[in-house]
């Protein structure tokens, strides 16, 4: 796992300067999916669908009719996107959805740039859960120790880049499914601001808090693919102001708040790593802690609960409805739950907003590790950390729910491992709507840390 895999950027120039083909690339792909067949990674992958797409594409590119540079170019799709030529089942025997000619408009936007729409990647169940340990096809393991959880709910979409298979995938993301994998399994991973990217087609957990987001080897992949995520789509209305993803603003100050103090603890080795790739990152680094961090989290997880349980009602009164028992007892907590709790906890809603965007000292990103602990064992029940004991669940989620509940873009890059060789990611948050700024920004310490080690 030492060796950097190919990733898109790559792949793009490759294909721009002929020195590979769309069907090489598949053909490559196909392979490795096969040899990692043990990861768990693929709810399906069919190999006519895949080929018959690179073949297209290699003709396209055969008459310079490229339809984008990541025409023939494989990318991977969360088991929970709708797919017009694969079933969607998000990993659930609960009424699981056949195959119906439509896309999700992710994926749509993809197919129509010309990219090999490659397999159904595994996830834990509904994406109801952040270790990908809860699913009907098993749990996935993480590609640098295989004992080991990729996290969740986005997990087969991280071991399949980690581990090589393809450069990129699409998760899901609504209280870290996004970064939270892609920090275990060492890659990138991104989630936009709440209502720049359309979640249209995307079986809902959350619908206020989730947002789909791109997983990748490289930052600059990440940067290749927002075009096809971010902007107005009519058939999700939360876009409706949503701006285009645009050019990346040159890199102005760097700013960090370095978030830390009660309910926001980490172990002493993340600490560790986090701390050192800031003193390389040429940032201005300041600390701040946030009042009533563990009263905010309650918020999350009611307003996540109340709102998968409306979704899920027709299935969950069924006789016969075919969740997990873990699944269906988070839904029906959320049954449990009043109106009076729900609006309060959008009250605390605000007031984290408020907090976090106008109570801080002036800031360009808030930081924080992705995960308090690397990657645990599987069946590891609870994690101890610092003064802390939680269940490996609420340690998954320990600081990516904060970017969710106030809607901010959120970026998980790999800084370091751990002493068992186990990546740690490190989390940058920035203001709502500002995507291509904490990129530009994120960039900048990226290559600073390379550049560095």
């Amino acid at each position: 796992m030492e060796k950097r895999n190919e990733s898109l950027t790559d792949m793009v120039a490759a294909l721009a300067e002929g020195r590979t083909t769309p069907v090489e690339l598949a053909e490559r792909s196909l392979e490795r999916a096969r040899q990692m067949v043990d990861l768990n990674a693929f709810v399906t992958i069919d190999e006519k669908i895949v080929m018959a797409q690179a073949e297209a594409a290699g003709r396209r590119r055969s008459r310079m009719q490229e339809s984008s540079p990541i025409d023939g170019i494989p990318i991977a799709i969360k088991d929970n996107y709708l797919t017009r030529d694969y079933p969607t089942t998000a990993c659930s025997d609960a009424a699981p959805l056949e195959p119906s000619g439509v896309d999700a408009t992710v994926v749509a936007n993809l197919r129509a740039a010309g990219a090999v729409i490659f397999g159904k990647t595994n996830m834990h169940e509904w994406a109801y859960g952040a270790t990908n340990t809860t699913s009907n096809i098993g749990p996935t393991k993480n590609p640098h120790n295989k004992a080991h959880i990729t996290g969740g709910s986005s997990g087969g979409s991280a071991a399949a880049v980690a581990s090589g298979i393809v450069p990129a995938a699409l998760g899901s993301d609504t209280g870290g499914s996004v970064r939270i994998p892609s920090s275990a399994c060492g890659i990138y991973g991104f989630k936009p601001s709440y209502g720049r990217a359309s979640r249209h087609g995307v079986l809902p957990l959350s619908w206020s808090l989730d947002a789909p987001g791109p997983m990748a080897t490289d930052l600059e992949d990440i940067i290749h693919l927002l075009p096809y995520f971010l902007g107005t789509d009519p058939k999700d209305s939360s876009t409706s102001h949503a701006e285009e993803f645009g050019p990346l603003p040159k890199p102005g100050s760097l700013r960090l708040i370095n978030l830390s103090g009660p309910g926001l603890e980490r172990c002493s080795e993340v600490n560790f790593v986090i701390n050192e790739a800031l003193g390389r990152s040429k940032a201005r680094v300041s600390q701040a802690s946030l009042n009533n961090v563990d009263q905010s989290f309650a918020a999350w997880e009611a307003i996540l609960h109340c709102e998968a349980s409306a979704y899920h009602q027709n299935r969950l009164f069924k006789g016969s409805d075919g969740f997990s028992p873990v699944t269906r007892a988070h839904l029906e907590a959320g049954n449990r739950l009043t109106a009076v709790e729900l609006l309060e906890a959008q009250k605390i809603r605000g007031q984290l907003m408020t907090q976090l965007l106008d109570d801080l000292p002036p800031w360009d990103a808030l930081v924080l590790p992705t995960l308090p602990i690397p990657a645990p064992a599987l069946g590891e029940e609870w994690q101890k950390f610092s003064n802390r004991k939680a269940t490996t669940q609420d340690s998954m989620t320990w600081f990516c729910w904060l970017g969710n509940l106030a809607g901010l873009p959120c970026l998980t890059i790999p800084v370091g491992k751990s002493s068992q060789d186990m990546p740690i990611g490190m989390m940058l948050m920035g203001r709502p709507g500002e995507d291509e700024k904490l990129l530009a920004l994120a960039k900048e310490i990226d290559q600073n840390l390379n550049r560095g080690g």
